[in-house]
This record gives structure tokens, C-alpha cells and sequence, in this order.
């Protein structure tokens, strides 16, 4: 991994995105999942907690989507209102090659049988999972993951 110098700070190293911390080590890992963990570090993390930026973090989506009574029409606003903050996070972070295309809240339970590399990534909702669609910026491919 080579370091990068920000222009105004160039005694201050940085490491390049992506990165993978194992057992205390840094690894590299491929972009796609890298720009995963990122998200699914941010279904972890309270809105507004991370110093580095204000709109970080969509935790209080998975309870407030889950809320009963909430019609099928409200609860994908919020999840299209959610793809877009993520995506604008991602953008002001310059992270621009992955995009949420959306979130989906399944309507049946999800069986959470899981591996050691998606462990993150399992988000129970109330008995219903989420679906994050990953777009490449130049493909038409997109990618599920379940949060």
C-alpha cells in the first residue's frame, strides 16, 4: 500500500481506501467489499455520532422502517430518503465508484443462516431483513446484500 499526502498536510500520511483491518493488521481487500463493511460499519452506527461527518451512520432507519402501521408507500420513501443520504455521505467522503441503488425490507422472514465473512452484515427488522442493491457507478449490474 502506498501512503497519499493530503496537499495542505503533507507530514500527515494517510493509507489509501480500501482497507481491511484482521487481527490488528492492516490487509487489502477488493473495492466492493470493502465499500460493504463501510456500509454495514454504517447500519452500526447512530446518525450524527462520527466527528468526520455529521449525516454518518443510518442505525435509527431499521427500527423507525420496522414500525408497525407504517404503510408500504411511507416505508419505501424512507428507504429511497436513506439510499440517498447514504450515497451523499459516500460522495462528500469522495468515494464514488459504489452506490446504494436501494433498500429493500422483505416482506416474509428471512431465514439469518450466516458466514463468518457476512457476519456484519445480518440486520434483523422486527422479523423482516433489509436488502442494500450495491451498483457499480459505470455498470447495470447491481449487487444484493442482506443488512
Amino acid at each position: 500500500m502506498i501512503p497519499t499526502y493530503r496537499a495542505d498536510n503533507l507530514s500527515s500520511p494517510s493509507i489509501a481506501f480500501p482497507l481491511r483491518l484482521q487481527q490488528g493488521l492492516l490487509q487489502k481487500t477488493d473495492e466492493r467489499e470493502t465499500y460493504l463493511m463501510l456500509v454495514g460499519i454504517m447500519a452500526r452506527t447512530p446518525r450524527g455520532s462520527w466527528a468526520g461527518h455529521p449525516l454518518f451512520g443510518f442505525q435509527e432507519f431499521f427500527p423507525e422502517i420496522a414500525r408497525e402501521g407504517l404503510s408500504e408507500e411511507s416505508r419505501e420513501r424512507m428507504a429511497a430518503a436513506t439510499a440517498e443520504q447514504i450515497n451523499s455521505v459516500l460522495l462528500e467522503l469522495g468515494l464514488t465508484r459504489y452506490r446504494v441503488d436501494s433498500l429493500v425490507l422483505d416482506p416474509l422472514q428471512k431465514s439469518m443462516q450466516q458466514s463468518d465473512d457476512a457476519r456484519w452484515t445480518t440486520r434483523a427488522t422486527e422479523g423482516r431483513g433489509v436488502t442494500l442493491l450495491l451498483r457499480e457507478h459505470s455498470s447495470d449490474r447491481t449487487v444484493g446484500y442482506a443488512l
